[in-house]
């Protein structure tokens, strides 16, 4: 027994192998999961090396404002699940400036063979879970991912993976196709809606930046033919007859966020203040958020906080467009951008990245910036470096 834990402490030195580890938790109870970031992230920042690591990258300062801002908004208003989300947006960033700075471009293909993979034994599971709940009407799959919502935001992820994979690899593909196809019919009967409009906008975007014409065209002919199909058998979607009834509860969830919004207009409350205004208002409609990331944003981190995040954002994605334009044949940056892209379509209706295994999943793969960079980061001192012999040749 102790040979067996020494072995595994000897493994989880390896920075490969708890990236790994990482990627396996998300599709692992939401528990596991949670303790995994907390492990993670408290090992990471107890560790001297680790920890200079985590906080080397420019902008890096703007995320730790933020977090501590959130705390003391969600303190001061006694927000303590806001305060709770305030570190774990910390713990699952802290994890994803760590995948940024060990990550390999062997490492992220592997991880992203997990993601692919995953759908698999997910399907799988999703249909057993189905058959023993067949006498239950209007049932939706979401396993051990607490809702449905959640657990196909994974699943669009999934198929979004294998798209970005098949478009990418020279060599066989089929493996990818046939993983895309369990995460669809996972998808199908977890019952999310919009998640197929997160897999198609993903699949568009991968397409349109690998510059995949054909692909296109066949992509918008598979659109306008599931659209026939759904318009000529409704029934074929139970769920699309509830979507006036979805719309009217999201309009209400903005319109009654807006005097709360205007009530704290600068500081906001925390991490899902609506959640806390609900529980304090009966007449509320009670969720945890308002589905909306603009609102979201504004109702809890007010403008100033609101700025903090942006600025975040911005530093990253600064990095990453220079990476993009510099680099022709990136690793990460293509897939970085389609994922950011298909889940922020999705936050205009949903918030799904607010959980902690999306949450975890997406900061990983924002953690693959790391291969372009450092490639990045060679060229320029490579250029550098002939500058230097030039001059010194002209100076003689």
């Amino acid at each position: 027994m102790i040979i067996i834990l020494q072995k595994v402490k000897s493994a989880l030195k390896n920075p490969e192998n708890l990236i790994y580890l990482a990627f396996i938790s998300v599709f692992l109870h939401f528990v596991i999961t949670t303790l995994t970031i907390i492990v993670m992230a408290v090992g990471i920042l107890a560790n001297n090396k680790t920890r200079r690591q985590a906080f080397s990258f420019k902008g890096n300062g703007w995320f730790i404002i933020f977090t501590v801002y959130t705390v003391m908004t969600a303190l001061h208003f006694r927000n303590l699940i806001g305060l709770c989300c305030s570190v774990g947006f910390f713990f699952i960033l802290v994890i994803s400036y760590y995948v940024r700075a060990n990550i390999t471009e062997a490492a992220f293909s592997r991880c992203l063979d997990i993601c692919c993979f995953a759908a698999i034994p997910l399907c799988v599971a999703t249909v057993i879970e189905t058959v023993l709940n067949s006498n239950v009407s209007g049932y939706t799959c979401k396993l051990w991912f607490f809702n449905e919502n959640y657990f196909c935001s994974l699943l669009a992820a999934i198929v979004i993976i294998c798209a970005y994979n098949a478009t990418s690899h020279n060599g066989p593909v089929l493996k990818y196709y046939v993983c895309a196809v369990f995460a669809v019919i996972a998808m199908y009967l977890g019952a999310s809606m919009f998640a197929f409009v997160e897999v198609f906008v993903g699949i568009m975007v991968v397409l349109v930046l690998k510059k995949k014409h054909r692909l296109i065209a066949a992509a918008l002919f598979v659109l306008v033919l599931g659209m026939i199909v759904l318009f000529a058998v409704p029934d074929i979607f139970p769920r699309l007859s509830e979507i006036n009834i979805t719309s009217q509860r999201r309009v209400r969830i903005w319109n009654e966020a807006m005097p709360f919004i205007k009530e704290n207009l600068l500081w906001g409350r925390g991490f899902l203040s609506f959640y806390q205004y609900a529980g304090l208002n009966p007449s509320i409609y009670h969720t945890t958020h308002t589905h909306n990331f603009a609102i979201e944003s504004l109702l809890s981190f007010g403008l100033i906080g609101t700025i903090l995040l942006v600025l975040f954002l911005w530093s990253y994605f600064e990095k990453l467009s220079e990476c993009r334009a510099l680099i022709r044949n990136n690793k990460a940056t293509t897939l970085i951008l389609t994922i950011a892209t298909a889940v922020l379509v999705h936050t205009m209706t949903d918030l799904t990245l607010l959980w902690v295994q999306t949450g975890l999943l997406y900061a990983l793969i924002l953690g693959g910036l790391g291969i372009d960079e450092r490639d990045l980061n060679k060229r320029i001192n490579a250029c550098a470096s002939l500058g230097g012999k030039s001059d010194r040749k002209e100076e003689k």
